[in-house]
């Protein structure tokens, strides 16, 4: 099963489209010569970009601000008794995260809060203290703000130092992390931005439904990041880089020689890649409408396909090199770029 067809069959199971649309959207991404002309009317009428776009207004218009009314709001701030913990799990139902290091020995929560269906400030910071768990309890940093009626924008200062596992869960909010290091992330909102800088660890895993993903100086063996709607920019040291896209476009810049394999892919965007130093080359670049740009110097065609709706430029480059950088890109509607390392 393609990744277009899994990323459309779990929209369907979170309810984000209905099964009809979202069988239109299936056959509206099918390919092959062999469909029949009803089927070609059926993909001209119900194109890809016009059921994701239906699918992700649906999740833009998911803000909880709009169903729940009125509100009552407040700032809040907790500080917890210093205390050692490696793993992190953050859940936030309705609301948004941002981490942070210190120097500090604890942990800080300072909290912008909306609480729907509420009479006044009194019963709104009740039901805030009675749903928010925020709490350090078996090595483990936990908060949770698990009711939707419950807006809880929260910035939180973690001491400095290495974690093991950082998890988060959001579904209506962006995210930004600043600082980390971590073994492992794994960090997900449903609906909006997903932003890191200067975070480094083993692997990282980044997804939102709709929204951009951003990582800066980023450093990790393995780093995976996946929209359905919005750019993905990825800026660092990465190994291994695996970035998809169904609508929007991918940038890669990769600093240094760490890297050795990227795959990145997109249905309606472009790819551009600058490739890391002191690596040999060889790439596998397609797409069905757009252009394929190679921007290396002396580079060998191994496969340079020119079809009007199938074009493929297999190619090698910088053989004076020992170790290896193996590149697949690939779009539907858009450009693929390959640009020289900014230093060579």
């Amino acid at each position: 099963m393609n990744e277009e067809r899994m990323k459309i069959l779990q929209m369907i199971e979170k309810g984000t489209v209905s099964a009809e649309e979202g069988a239109k959207l299936l056959s509206a991404v099918e390919e092959g010569p062999d469909k029949g002309s009803a089927a070609q009317e059926e993909k001209k009428k119900y194109g890809l970009k016009h059921f994701l776009g239906d699918a992700v207004e649906k999740i833009k218009n998911s803000d909880f601000d709009l169903s729940f009314g009125e509100y009552v709001e407040f700032d809040h701030e907790t500080e917890l008794e210093p205390a050692d913990f490696h793993d992190a799990d953050f859940s936030i139902a309705n609301g948004s995260l941002e981490v942070h290091t210190w120097e500090k020995n604890y942990v800080k929560a300072t909290s912008h809060v909306k609480v729907y269906q509420v009479e006044n400030e009194e019963e709104a910071r009740q039901r805030f203290h009675d749903d928010v768990q925020f709490e350090i309890n078996n090595d483990l940093l936990r908060l949770a703000s698990p009711s939707k009626k419950i807006k809880t924008n929260v910035e939180l200062f973690l001491p400095k130092k290495s974690y093991t596992f950082v998890k988060s869960k959001l579904t209506n909010g962006p995210l930004h992390m600043d600082g980390l290091k971590s073994e492992h992330f794994q960090l997900k909102t449903s609906n909006g931005p997903v932003e890191l800088s200067n975070v480094s660890g083993e692997t990282c895993k980044l997804e939102t439904g709709n929204g951009a993903i951003t990582l800066t100086n980023g450093v990790f063996e393995q780093c995976y990041a996946d929209t359905i709607n919005g750019a993905i920019t990825l800026g660092g040291a990465y190994s291994k880089s695996d970035a998809s896209a169904v609508s929007g476009s991918i940038t890669v810049n990769h600093t240094g020689n760490r890297a050795h394999t990227g795959f990145y892919k997109t249905t309606t965007g472009s790819v551009k890649v600058s490739l890391p130093t002191e690596k040999k080359i060889d790439g596998v670049l397609r797409t069905k409408m757009g252009s394929l740009y190679c921007k290396l110097d002396n580079y060998k065609i191994l496969n340079d396909k020119k079809e009007v709706m199938n074009k493929l430029l297999e190619f090698e480059a910088y053989e004076q090199f020992e170790d290896a950088y193996h590149i697949e890109a690939e779009t539907k509607t858009g450009s693929v770029t390959v640009n020289p390392p900014v230093q060579l």
